[in-house]
């Protein structure tokens, strides 16, 4: 093609048809830019494509990250009512000053002080932080909801470390009150009977620290569980319905 081109060139310079030799250049000229040009627009297009590929792979990604943490938190939130549950079992038990089941109430000793954390997973959202591809995201709002839900998760966590302190030295005053050693089975999922364990009501009613300790946690399980809800899983859902937009505004 070049040498064809340049062929007409020769003729013309050869014939004497100088103006035509320039006219002819300057037509050249032009169809080289409008190539370039066309060459440049399809490389910004590949471009875009590869980037829009890679947004909504990063978007499906992230929105798996806050399925899971949803269902996540949503168990979260049931470990958490059933602490309470034991909390508010032997504080009755000791109110009443009465065990209507010796088994629950041992259950609820060796439960009550469990520690139950919560840990974010959001691996997606890190991997888009760290590569500055967040300008891939367009929506301002979701933007805006992930960075406010990793700032709340972190001052959660500040203040998730008092009252572990509480649950630690619970459990410790809890596991002192009884008699003998649960099975290790028995630590995971409660059992009808706990053979060789015993304990003394009144000894543990007379307790004032681990009474008000338990009743703290009756407070604090209810509390983080209405916490979480308002504040992590409205707000994942929120996140979610935010992908699912930005999903749909890209496929158009």
């Amino acid at each position: 093609m070049i040498k064809f081109f340049r062929k007409i060139r020769q003729n013309l310079l050869s014939e004497g048809k100088t103006s035509k030799y320039f006219k002819y250049a300057i037509g050249e000229i032009i169809l080289v830019v409008i190539g370039i040009l066309i060459a440049l627009q399809i490389n910004n297009w590949n471009q875009v494509r590869r980037e829009y590929k890679e947004t909504n792979i990063l978007l499906n990604n992230l929105k798996l990250d806050v399925e899971e943490n949803i269902k996540n938190l949503k168990e979260l939130q049931k470990s958490l009512e059933i602490r309470k549950d034991y909390a508010d079992f032997i504080l009755k038990s000791l109110d009443d000053q009465k065990v209507t089941d010796s088994s629950m109430f041992i259950s609820s000793m060796i439960r009550v002080g469990w520690i139950i954390d919560y840990s974010q997973t959001l691996p997606t959202y890190a991997e888009i932080i760290n590569s500055g591809k967040l300008m891939y995201i367009n929506s301002e709002n979701l933007k805006n909801e992930l960075a406010s839900f990793q700032s709340q998760f972190e001052e959660k966590q500040q203040i998730a470390t008092p009252a572990n302190l509480v649950l630690k030295e619970t459990d410790r005053l809890a596991i002192g009150h009884l008699d003998g050693i649960p099975e290790s089975s028995s630590l995971i999922k409660p059992i009808s009977s706990y053979q060789g364990v015993s304990f003394d009501l009144k000894s543990i009613a007379s307790d004032t620290e681990f009474y008000k300790s338990v009743k703290y946690i009756s407070y604090q399980s209810a509390g983080a569980k209405s916490y979480l809800n308002d504040n992590f899983t409205t707000r994942l859902e929120r996140i979610k319905s935010l992908i699912d937009n930005e999903l749909k505004g890209n496929d158009q």
